[in-house]
């Protein structure tokens, strides 16, 4: 399978197509671009999946590229957090743009969902997050959820009762970005909204290591042909 640039709903794709009939859709973290995790499909493919990799729908001027995001954050506060060995509290806060972002996402799938008869949705960081709010539309065919190193974030917007789905999840126990906590209450609310899964925390930062690889990997094997 080659790669193939495309647009979705006016959001750029990084995908791998065979028509196969299941779309995993992952999100990269802020600052980051469609081409971040890219590489990752192939250590995680298997058979009866197709792939893609959105741009985030903000752009993020870096010093050598140009980075995206999903919503804004707040730089001052997460310098101070880790300056201070601290952790942002995240489960109240509802970024400005996170509702249009939501919007734009909920449009996007729902072309794929064209494609597909199912959707896996996940991502990293930011992307994790925003993931944990898309897999609780009911009329999207999402069937599966992968977070890794994201947080409980706009706990206002979920709603009182979802459709389970099993779901994946990592943080690392040392991650000076978003904290373990953070991971915990959103692995307790998905639990709290009939989810099926549990929390995998490793040694480490705010990372993709080999056992976050093969735990994905693990998990996706009961979504192939």
């Amino acid at each position: 399978m080659k790669p193939l640039i495309e647009t979705i709903q006016g959001i750029e794709t990084l995908s791998v197509r065979a028509g196969q009939g299941t779309g995993v859709v992952i999100l990269h973290g802020y600052g980051a671009n469609f081409r971040d995790l890219f590489p990752l499909w192939e250590l995680w493919n298997t058979p009866g999946l197709d792939w893609y990799f959105p741009n985030g729908v903000l752009p993020l001027p870096m010093a050598y590229y140009e980075g995206r995001s999903w919503f804004s954050i707040d730089i001052e506060g997460l310098e101070k957090s880790i300056r201070e060995g601290t952790h942002r509290q995240m489960a109240e806060v509802i970024p400005k743009e996170f509702d249009e972002t939501m919007s734009h996402m909920e449009k996007y799938l729902s072309e794929l969902a064209t494609r597909h008869q199912r959707l896996i949705i996940g991502g990293f960081s930011q992307g994790a997050m925003l993931s944990s709010h898309l897999a609780m539309k009911s009329s999207l065919p999402i069937v599966g959820l992968i977070l890794m190193s994201g947080n409980l974030i706009a706990s206002p917007r979920f709603p009182a009762q979802a459709k389970g789905l099993p779901f994946y999840q990592s943080h690392g126990s040392s991650d000076p970005v978003l904290g373990l906590e953070g991971a915990k209450d959103l692995e307790k609310k998905l639990l709290s909204l009939g989810f099926q899964g549990k929390l995998q925390s490793f040694s480490g930062g705010h990372e993709i290591p080999p056992p976050v690889i093969s735990g994905v990997k693990n998990f996706l094997k009961d979504f192939g042909a």
